[in-house]
């Protein structure tokens, strides 16, 4: 897996990226696990799986560069969840619709679907979803050049990253000692993960 280096004043402050084959992978196992959701049987989770699927269809989409293509796709889904009561469901969808709206230049759109994520995923108590929204917010604040508020995000993304002895932690890390300079961490770049 390729990474990218948390850089101030680089477009898309610390975005992932894998190598094209990496994303010819993810794509193509995305694009078949909502094939066989969309050809399951009919039956009570038949809605949610589809859902869920396109979901991760769109996040795959975003990290290999297809913006257009994953915001087209998770926008709608954003909606059937929120019509259809899937709270979980509706608030990963947020997540991955504001970032692929961050890297598509939907500035205000991005900026409102993070904020909705990170209150519903605070409100229903997501840790999980609440740092990776934090994270993701961080990074989004840094590119529209709010890094007093990148810094607040990073700062309580890392403290529930540590809390649950979350790997990403140091991709936060890296992230803070790219705003802050060499004295938080090693002068050295840590490219994120």
């Amino acid at each position: 897996m390729s990474g990218s280096a948390f850089v101030v004043g680089q477009p898309h402050f610390g975005r992932f990226t894998r190598t094209p084959e990496e994303n010819e992978d993810a794509l193509e196992a995305a694009r078949t696990g909502l094939t066989s959701a969309v050809e399951a049987a009919p039956g009570d989770g038949a809605g949610s799986a589809v859902l869920d699927a396109a979901v991760d269809l769109a996040e795959a989409l975003t990290i290999a560069g297809l913006e257009q293509e994953a915001v087209a796709l998770a926008r709608p889904a954003v909606h059937v969840a929120r019509d259809t009561g899937r709270g979980e469901t509706l608030r990963w969808a947020l997540l991955v619709l504001a970032t692929a709206e961050h890297y598509a230049d939907e500035v205000s759109a991005a900026e409102a679907h993070f904020r909705e994520a990170l209150e519903l995923a605070r409100t229903s108590g997501d840790r999980v979803l609440e740092h990776y929204t934090l994270h993701h917010l961080g990074r989004f604040l840094v590119d529209t050049g709010r890094t007093d508020e990148a810094l607040t995000c990073f700062e309580a993304c890392l403290v529930i990253r540590e809390e649950q002895g979350e790997l990403r932690a140091e991709t936060t890390r890296a992230a803070l000692a790219a705003l802050t300079g060499p004295d938080l961490m090693s002068s050295e770049r840590i490219e994120s993960k």
